[in-house]
């Protein structure tokens, strides 16, 4: 893994931080990553024993896989299998090839799911090398994005178990910029920490992007003069909705930038955007992946067989870079669809195309048609008149899909025949989606906030 670190410390130039890693032509790229796929095989064979039974249960030996045309070879793993593990060979199960020796000498942090129960939470170990990877991966992406030396950041992610918050720090730490740890306070806080410090670079989930410049409008001040000049969100996918991204730089007077990974297998950046993709003029907005450091693939969700690039499938990652969690094919079940062809930015690594949509597994059908919650997110935030925050309730009545729509006006607008509102809204969303949508409309203030991964999707369907 050390033989393919290139410009360690510095970037190499002012776009890209490591061309000879993120401009290299593709051919050269598969050289490098047939060296780490390898290498994570052979590591995971001798230190996995959840590893080589699935191995060996394939048909596969010690030397089966020695390049990425090797990859199908290896069946893929699925989240659940994982918690299986874990729940039958407590605490960490056998997945992984760190041992409680490594951990002792040269551990760094447990990492943790959200969502998991306290009898069987789904943790992770993590070594300092693993740290040292993230760093740099991180950096790497944050320099795509355009944070520079000069600026100041504020992190305002969860300070706990989460790897957004870690990796964010230290990958600002490699870089040499100022972090104000914002994890820890509240709103409050973190506004007088922006109007006392001048920080020049928020990072936190999209909903709080929102949320935080709405109640400093609320104080009478105005985020789009604040020292902000750049955001990076994570958490969900609304840097790429672009009715989302739309509100958040209207509201901000600052171009957002997307940051995506998981806990289980993609730690440090695996997808990011450039600075070329956040302006593009068309509204797309498509997501670079780190190739050097990992394999996407795109999957059908029933077969897994490849689907042609530019065809929608599910996301497959191998993980070439950890010490602690070097995974080979683990469904992260993300909605992608790939194109292999160089950005203008001058990045040759693939890109999701309109960046990722969210999780197969929060695919729904209403009425006979397939939505994700991107699609409808998208849909709702491009009314101007509809505020931020929205609830969707889905039910089953007299044999028919029910759809609700809860949603708060924006600040300031007219409470006034809400009925003669309602109609129209839900006649300007059956233009856009399609289906009927009853539409409820409520004071700004009535929906809850969160500065987490935001939830505003509840399938009651099953209850019915």
């Amino acid at each position: 893994m050390r033989k393919h670190v290139h410009d360690w410390n510095t970037p190499a130039n002012a776009k890209i931080w490591s061309p000879s890693l993120e401009a290299l032509p593709r051919e050269q790229l598969r050289r490098i990553q047939d060296e780490k796929v390898a290498g994570a095989y052979t590591y995971l064979w001798h230190r996995s024993t959840f590893y080589r039974q699935k191995f060996e249960q394939a048909g596969l030996g010690p030397d089966s896989v020695r390049s990425v045309e090797d990859l199908p070879r290896v069946p893929v793993t699925l989240r659940d299998e994982w918690l299986v593990d874990q729940q039958k060979n407590p605490p960490w199960g056998t997945f992984s090839p760190l041992q409680q020796s490594d951990w002792l000498e040269r551990g760094w942090m447990l990492f943790s799911t959200s969502g998991t129960t306290a009898a069987h939470p789904r943790s992770f170990r993590h070594t300092s090398f693993d740290r040292e990877m993230w760093s740099w991966h991180g950096a790497r992406a944050l320099h795509a994005m355009g944070v520079r030396r000069g600026d100041i950041a504020i992190n305002c992610f969860a300070y706990g178990t989460s790897v957004a918050f870690w990796g964010l720090h230290y990958a600002l730490n490699h870089m040499g910029i100022p972090v104000i740890s914002g994890g820890g306070a509240n709103t409050e806080r973190r506004i007088i920490f922006i109007e006392t410090y001048k920080p020049t670079v928020l990072l936190c989930t999209p909903s709080y992007a929102l949320y935080l410049g709405r109640q400093m409008q609320e104080q009478g001040k105005s985020p789009k003069d604040s020292s902000i000049r750049l955001l990076v969100c994570a958490g969900e996918p609304g840097a790429c909705v672009p009715a989302t991204k739309q509100r958040i730089e209207e509201l901000w007077g600052a171009r957002i930038n997307d940051d995506f990974g998981c806990t289980e297998v993609a730690m440090s950046p695996f997808g990011y955007t450039c600075e070329y993709q956040v302006n593009r003029a068309d509204g797309r907005v498509d997501t670079h992946f780190m190739e050097d450091a990992y394999i996407p693939e795109v999957l059908d969700p029933e077969t897994f067989k490849p689907v042609p690039d530019g065809e929608r499938g599910v996301l497959v990652v191998s993980n070439l870079f950890s010490e602690a969690q070097p995974i080979l094919r683990y469904v992260m079940g993300d909605w992608v669809s790939l194109t292999r062809e160089p950005c203008p930015c001058g990045r040759t690594h693939a890109r999701a195309i309109g960046g990722l949509a969210g999780r197969y597994d929060q695919l729904i059908k209403i009425r006979g048609l397939a939505f994700l919650p991107a699609l409808l997110e998208d849909s709702i935030r491009s009314q101007p008149e509809i505020g931020d925050e929205f609830k969707i309730e889905i039910t089953h009545v007299n044999d028919m899909d029910e759809i609700l729509l809860t949603t708060e006006l924006q600040p300031g607008a007219s409470m006034e025949d809400l009925e003669a509102q309602e109609q129209r809204l839900s006649r300007k969303l059956k233009g856009s989606l399609g289906i009927v949508v009853d539409v409820k409309l409520v004071p700004p203030g009535t929906l809850p906030r969160t500065e987490f991964k935001a939830k505003r999707l509840f399938d009651l369907r099953d209850r019915n």
